[in-house]
């Protein structure tokens, strides 16, 4: 009804786990059955938005029983939404104000129809992955978090006879078993509902790891087997990446409560040492993501 706008709209799948291949029939209770996304430009945008959203409205509610959805959106205000800026942030500090599971998104964004060529090539951009620095400060915090919930928390708490804090503890230390899986691959990581099939895709590490966290998962105690083969595995991979640990001094020796997975430990200084970018160096070493002075995007309405 419109072919005047073809030149001027890009259409696709604008969200939700279909995107990437994980969407099932369990999950029809949001955002499941057909459903396409127009993106154009702003000004196109203004000019077209009427005409395209009056021809939505013959479109049917339904079709074979499942719900439809259409949108129109300005490309430059979805892409704000999504990731809090326009095209990847020239700044490696600025890649931490995004979340890693919604860079995971925007990568894998199906576009169908792509009249002006931008809406892909805006999706595209950001699948060159972290800058060094900000690939470093994550590398590090996660190395971190998988120690602490590993070692600190989860045998503590065995310790005691606590199997409920046991069992919290270790879905922590498995889900940063995880994402270290995932920077290690450099590759973005999900959300935490796509979190360990993604993982088992990864083409290195994760065939190793996955049991290990599949075995923790079965235990009911006694998982610091399982922990301690995974901080292991990825003590080697980072060594053989050039990464070794710092040296522990006497005196840290004797402040320390656990000496185990240390060698993991000791590389979360080693690698912040590497870090050139002085913004990135005074950050908290375990944190991931920076909360913008602004709050371009939803993640950060909640806490």
């Amino acid at each position: 009804e419109l072919p005047e706008c073809l030149p001027h709209i890009a259409a696709g799948l604008g969200g939700g786990s279909q995107c990437h291949g994980n969407d099932d029939e369990i999950s029809q209770d949001h955002g499941w059955g057909p459903m396409i996304m127009v993106w154009m430009l702003t000004d196109d945008y203004d000019r077209f938005f009427e005409p395209i959203k009056n021809v939505f409205t013959k479109l049917p509610k339904q079709f074979m029983g499942y719900r439809t959805e259409w949108w129109a959106l300005d490309l430059d205000e979805f892409m704000k939404m999504q990731t809090g800026c326009l095209s990847p942030p020239k700044s490696a500090i600025g890649w931490l104000h995004i979340p890693e599971d919604y860079l995971f998104e925007v990568i894998n964004r199906p576009v169908f129809y792509d009249g002006p060529g931008e809406a892909a090539k805006r999706f595209k951009a950001f699948e060159c992955y972290y800058p060094e620095d900000a690939w470093k400060q994550r590398l590090g915090a996660c190395i971190g978090w998988l120690w602490s919930w590993g070692v600190k928390y989860h045998r503590r708490a065995e310790r005691r006879g606590d199997q409920i804090t046991a069992a919290y503890s270790w879905s922590w230390f498995a889900t940063y078993a995880m994402k270290l899986g995932f920077l290690l691959n450099r590759r973005y990581a999900p959300y935490h509902k796509w979190l360990y099939r993604e993982f088992c895709r990864l083409p290195k590490i994760a065939h190793e790891v996955a049991p290990l966290i599949k075995a923790g998962y079965s235990a009911r105690s006694k998982r610091d087997r399982q922990a301690t083969k995974i901080m292991d595995i990825y003590v080697h991979e980072l060594n053989r990446m050039g990464f070794k640990a710092e040296e522990m001094t006497p005196e840290f020796c004797a402040s320390l409560a656990y000496t185990e997975g240390m060698d993991l430990y000791m590389l979360l200084p080693s690698i912040r040492k590497t870090i050139q970018c002085e913004e990135i160096q005074n950050l908290n070493p375990y944190l991931e993501i920076v909360m913008p002075s602004s709050r371009p995007t939803y993640t950060w309405v909640q806490p």
